[in-house]
């Protein structure tokens, strides 16, 4: 008769396996990095001012800071620090609950700024060398988002109180740049956030509650929805070279969306509660996620594998929504609104 040794040979595998791993013994979790901010004061800003919509411009390299109610666009060097300021509008007195008070976004085309005024509904057209104005045009409704869509040579802006989006065409000419109104996107019970996807023809946008939707950027029409599942939609930030867009949720976490596969949900982390405005770092392959009701912020990895993990936490402040990184440093800037400051975070490598 032929020997049986397999069940002799597994059960001293067993005896091994247990002789290594105790009772009670679990692989040791990822040691989360603490943060530690130092306060970044902008130029010529003091008290509260409500800024929203900060952002890296890498065409500038630039962190562009639409600063509220000063009426101010303050651009921030993030390989040396130094500021420059364009004002681009009339301050505004502060009052308690100025948040949509200035100037609290901006996009960048051809050599000139376009932000946002909320106290007249316009646009305001910038030279970004000289600082001054060349151009107005009036919204349709309050503005939220800007952003330049440069294969249609169009600036876009959010208007969540319309449910649409507000498209103008951009003439350029010496020394100048234009805008006429070229249409309407209607997003029904929305639009929040607002990202383009050139590469793809496509911007995404959420609605308020469990919806993320994608538009053809030269039809102006909704082509997909996706469930992100959140009870609150808000920021999102696009992975391009990886075919992710990702959500944050207003109760405390962020989920990933694959473009590639209908919007499926493939990775889903949590973070502090009031999630708004996000940003990712594609050298880095990290998303900087601020939250104003935990006032804190947590940075997540995207891993090679698209699972997301807690790399690193810090305190921010009460009020704490928005965010912008700088790819070629690692740079990470948090509003604070009620100083009228920024708080600047580094991540250990």
């Amino acid at each position: 008769m032929t020997p049986r040794f397999g069940p002799v040979l597994g059960l001293i595998a067993l005896l091994l396996f247990v002789a290594a791993h105790p009772a009670g013994a679990t692989t040791a979790p990822l040691k989360v990095q603490s943060l530690h901010p130092t306060t970044v004061k902008l130029v010529g800003v003091h008290g509260p001012i409500g800024f929203d919509d900060i952002r890296y411009l890498s065409q500038l390299q630039r962190i562009v800071v639409p600063a509220g109610r000063t009426g101010k666009l303050v651009l921030i060097n993030p390989a040396n620090g130094r500021q420059r300021v364009i004002p681009v509008l009339k301050a505004v007195a502060a009052h308690p609950g100025s948040g949509d008070l200035g100037t609290t976004s901006v996009a960048y085309a051809d050599g000139y700024f376009i932000a946002s005024d909320h106290q007249d509904q316009q646009l305001v057209v910038a030279d970004a060398r000289t600082g001054a104005v060349v151009d107005r045009v009036s919204l349709a409704a309050g503005p939220d988002y800007v952003r330049n869509v440069a294969p249609l040579h169009e600036i876009w802006v959010s208007e969540p109180r319309a449910a649409q989006i507000q498209r103008f065409a951009i003439h350029t000419g010496p020394h100048t740049l234009t805008l006429s109104p070229a249409g309407m996107v209607a997003v029904p019970k929305g639009p929040e956030s607002l990202v383009i996807d050139a590469a793809n023809n496509r911007a995404y946008t959420n609605q308020w509650r469990g919806k993320t939707v994608a538009i053809n950027l030269r039809s102006g029409r909704i082509v997909a929805q996706y469930a992100n599942t959140c009870h609150g939609a808000s920021g999102l930030a696009l992975a391009a070279k990886r075919g992710l867009l990702f959500v944050g949720c207003k109760e405390g976490r962020v989920v990933a969306l694959d473009l590639d596969h209908q919007g499926k949900i493939v990775a889903s982390a949590p973070t502090g509660r009031g999630v708004d405005i996000i940003a990712w770092n594609p050298v880095l392959a990290q998303l900087a996620v601020p939250a104003w009701g935990s006032a804190n912020l947590t940075i997540l990895g995207l891993g090679a594998d698209d699972h997301l993990t807690v790399l690193a936490r810090g305190p921010a402040e009460h009020g704490s929504h928005c965010v912008a990184v700088a790819p070629t440093t690692g740079a990470i800037y948090v509003c604070d609104p009620h100083q009228g400051t920024l708080l600047r975070y580094h991540i250990r490598s």
